[in-house]
């Protein structure tokens, strides 16, 4: 049977239109990146994911995006670092590669940049302006192609070469990508993407340099003004609207659609504003089940969806997280009915 994948690659590389897929929508069902996010975050080098890739597998993902963190000063800072606490060794990624693999998981690694030390609270990786780009770039240039070579080496599926950096990835540093990418392709032959921040995704220019247009999806799903909870019923309204827009988008880009971050906290009206990690609402478990089932009736069979990722399986979990991590919450049974396309709700057209 023909996958959507091989249809899609057809397609672009034939420079037809996109907007035929809809009515290859019944025959050609590839499989979705059904896929995790799993943060390599814990301070100890020495711990194992494994239990926890595990639980991913059985939750009936296919895919995990391992996540080691990077750190540069604050947005000025020229520099990109391992931090001696917070960025995971080498060891440990691969370590934890081999561990997913084994298991059958395909693996995404999604590094992230973070600030060590902000200047302000509005200061973060999607609004870095080094005080010397020139010097930035060279230090990403070096983060990015080491890695690269690890993942070609440990057979990764799927590399990211960047995450939410809203001020460098427009049209004034697209020749710096170029180069950049260019020289990640000779070491590293898997799929590339590039993961765009939920509210500025249309300006990225570099989608044109990779195989799927990523993003991050932390769209709102209802007024900060409106009093909770949000009905699942307003949460698809909002979830169609904005899938609408992103399919539109894939069309014009002749570009599949990779969410690489879906995530809500787990706090009551969290779906009104799901990118505040530092929030302290109430904890709402049934708030985040709501905004996960609210995305699988809205995305159910979309052709031009390759995959998504919820973010993040890391951490505790349980009935007092008011974290993003589904684990031992109502959402991952959400999670898994997708993954499995058995939930016994009706697809939204």
């Amino acid at each position: 049977m023909t996958s959507r994948r091989q249809v899609l690659q057809a397609l672009i590389g034939s420079g037809l239109s996109l907007s035929a897929l809809p009515s290859l929508r019944a025959e050609s069902p590839a499989p979705l990146q059904r896929g995790v996010a799993l943060g390599l975050f814990h301070e100890d080098p020495l711990w194992s994911y494994a239990g926890l890739l595990r639980e991913i597998k059985d939750l009936s993902a296919s895919h995990v995006s391992l996540v080691p963190a990077y750190y540069q000063d604050h947005a000025g800072s020229t520099s990109i670092y391992g931090h001696p606490r917070f960025s995971v060794p080498d060891e440990t990624i691969t370590r934890t590669i081999q561990e997913a693999h084994a298991l059958g998981l395909k693996v995404m690694l999604f590094p992230i940049v973070r600030l060590a030390s902000p200047r302000s609270s509005s200061e973060w990786r999607g609004t870095l302006h080094p005080d010397d780009r020139k010097a930035w770039w060279t230090s990403y240039e070096r983060l990015i192609l080491h890695l690269a070579k690890l993942a070609q080496n440990l057979k990764v599926e799927q590399y990211s070469v960047g995450s939410e950096l809203s001020t460098l990835d427009g049209e004034r540093d697209l020749l710096d990508w170029k180069r950049l990418v260019a020289k990640v392709r000779t070491s590293y032959k898997g799929r590339l993407t590039y993961s765009g921040n939920w509210d500025h995704f249309e300006q990225v220019a570099l989608y044109e340099l990779c195989d799927s247009a990523g993003l991050c999806a932390y769209f709102p799903l209802a007024s900060r003004l409106r009093t909770p909870p949000v009905s699942v019923e307003d949460m698809i309204g909002a979830w169609r609207k904005k899938r609408d827009e992103l399919v539109a988008f894939a069309r014009t880009k002749q570009k599949p659609i990779l969410l690489t971050e879906v995530g809500y906290l787990s706090q009551r009206g969290a779906a009104a504003w799901p990118w505040e990690e530092a929030a302290e609402k109430p904890v709402d478990l049934e708030d985040q089940r709501r905004a996960y089932e609210a995305f699988a009736r809205v995305w159910q069979g979309e052709p031009l969806l390759s995959g998504v990722y919820f973010w993040n399986y890391y951490g505790w979990g349980g009935r007092a997280s008011r974290g993003y991590t589904m684990r031992h919450k109502p959402a991952a049974q959400e999670m898994e009915r997708y993954f499995l396309g058995e939930s016994q709700r009706p697809a939204v057209p």
